[in-house]
């Protein structure tokens, strides 16, 4: 059971990246500013992990679902100002592309936003106990 849960999320978490990246590429490569072709890229994969979360890497678990939405929405903000701040330093250290700079952010971030999701956010009322 944990191993398909921890694979679905990474299924999700994986796809919800795909479209986040995407979408930060096609924004910066319209002259979008990296930070708020970031943003709107972090917006829409929001919405796609929080409802294929929900639905499936967590469908087993008799969670409310308002309780669960503010708490994802909890986490999915620390990983937008992880992912943003390290995003700002790594275009300000200038090492890397843009493009390169956001891969690195948004793969870095993905490792806190998992833990937190699985320990805290989706995590049922039996499994308090």
């Amino acid at each position: 059971m944990m191993w398909r849960q921890l694979l679905r999320f990474g299924m999700v978490g994986l796809f919800s990246t795909f479209v986040h990246m995407v979408i930060g590429f096609l924004l910066i490569q319209s002259n979008w500013q990296p930070v708020m072709a970031n943003l709107i890229a972090f917006t829409i994969a929001f919405l796609i992990s929080f409802i294929g979360h929900l639905g499936f890497s967590f469908a087993d678990q008799d969670v409310s679902l308002s309780n669960t939405l503010w708490k994802f929405a909890l986490v999915a903000l620390i990983g937008l100002a992880g992912n943003e701040m390290l995003l700002i330093v790594l275009l300000f250290v200038g090492d890397q592309t843009e493009i390169m700079s956001l891969w690195t952010s948004t793969g870095c971030i993905a490792f806190l936003t998992f833990a937190l999701s699985k320990f805290w956010a989706f995590r049922g009322p039996a499994q308090l106990r």
